[in-house]
């Protein structure tokens, strides 16, 4: 009987009234969407493709001066990303498929606004942008940002020409046997590199139409020692190391690209204990210093051009010479800001944290860290 009273007497009529007057005193709550602060010259931008759940990959936005997330955007399937010239634009090609992971495959090009991460631009892209770890040779911006320069693999290559102001594929160039798209600084052309040794390079006019294809003479064997496709820009030119440890670099400013004569970043004593280059991005380049940052594993074999780092190396490229060593544990990449107190950032794949340099000749650590993500493979800065 006490029960039933308390359930349908007085006490529940005052505890309705009471949890009313609780409910009626709760503020709606408003959704909105914060901008991000200002960019800093370290700002960070951390592709992910996100391999234990495909279809959900992301670029985070982070703060290289704490480690602090400041955003992110969704970026589907094998996104492939790139950033405007200015800073001002986020690019991603992105893959969707109308069951999740299978059915009708769409694609586009989507374009985020960098300060607030909001999508300005959905641009139509035909479906054949290659399925790939999103890497810096993938997609590309003109040196003037007015087009879109993207890698594509159905697995014939191809590169895709998008003009972001009309926003459309202005031309899909063949490719066949290259691969890695590298846009010239100071003129209308970007090149590619090819399985035979060699480099393509495409001219095309102001509207963004192909006008001649041409190829270098054969510089380098890919069997005996391949390039990364992962090469540090300085203007026109790029360079690239070898899977056995050489430095290459090739100038595409003109319609055939010129490669100098390689040199070996490895001395006999490191030959000795297998040291070379590996990782997803092993090189990064302070442009107007001429210091390189490279990571760098030993017992080196054939195949193990994706170990992660055990050292970083750092070297003056005008001088050919090594300036310092830096220990690191399993590091698969390296970025570099451009300003005058530069940074160097080392990113780790299997557990994602980044570890931060005085950039220089002599990096020293300033912090470390686990960011967000689960396989993220290319990093960007904003300076």
């Amino acid at each position: 009987m006490l029960g039933r009273f308390l359930r349908t007497g007085p006490w529940c009529l005052l505890a309705a009234g009471f949890m009313s007057s609780a409910w009626a005193e709760l503020p709606v709550e408003q959704i909105t969407v914060a901008s991000l602060p200002p960019a800093s010259p370290y700002r960070l931008y951390f592709t992910d493709v996100a391999l234990p759940h495909l279809p959900d990959g992301r670029l985070y936005v982070i703060d290289g001066r704490n480690l602090k997330l400041e955003g992110m955007v969704s970026t589907g399937s094998f996104a492939q990303t790139t950033l405007a010239p200015d800073r001002s634009e986020i690019y991603a090609v992105i893959t969707y498929f109308s069951k999740l992971n299978r059915g009708e495959r769409h694609e586009e090009i989507n374009v985020f606004d960098a300060t607030t991460l909001k999508l300005k631009a959905e641009i139509p892209y035909p479906a054949r942008h290659t399925q790939a770890l999103p890497s810096i040779a993938t997609m590309r911006t003109s040196a003037d940002g007015r087009f879109i320069l993207v890698q594509n693999a159905t697995p014939a290559t191809s590169i895709g020409i998008v003009d972001r102001r009309q926003g459309k594929l202005i031309a899909e160039v063949p490719t066949p046997g290259c691969y890695g798209v590298y846009p010239a600084k100071s003129t209308d052309r970007f090149s590619t590199l090819c399985g035979d040794g060699t480099m393509l390079t495409v001219s095309h006019d102001r509207d963004g139409n192909p006008t001649a294809r041409k190829k270098s003479g054969r510089f380098f064997d890919p069997d005996e020692d391949a390039l990364f496709t992962s090469g540090a820009q300085a203007g026109d030119v790029y360079h690239f190391p070898t899977f056995k440890g050489k430095w290459q670099s090739v100038n595409v400013a003109g319609e055939t690209a010129v490669a100098e004569t390689p040199w070996s970043m490895i001395d006999a004593k490191d030959a000795k204990q297998g040291w070379r280059p590996g990782g997803t991005q092993p090189v990064a380049l302070h442009q107007a210093s001429g210091i390189a940052y490279v990571a760098m594993h030993p017992m080196g074999a054939e195949g193990s051009h994706k170990n992660p780092a055990r050292e970083i190396w750092v070297f003056d490229v005008a001088g050919k010479k090594r300036l310092s060593r830096v220990k690191v544990h399993d590091i698969s990449g390296v970025a570099v800001s451009q300003g005058e107190q530069p940074r160097l950032f080392a990113f780790a794949i299997e557990r994602p944290a980044i570890t931060v340099f005085e950039g220089g000749p002599r990096p020293k650590p300033i912090l470390s860290g686990p960011v967000p993500g689960d396989t993220p493979t290319l990093l960007e800065t904003h300076q």
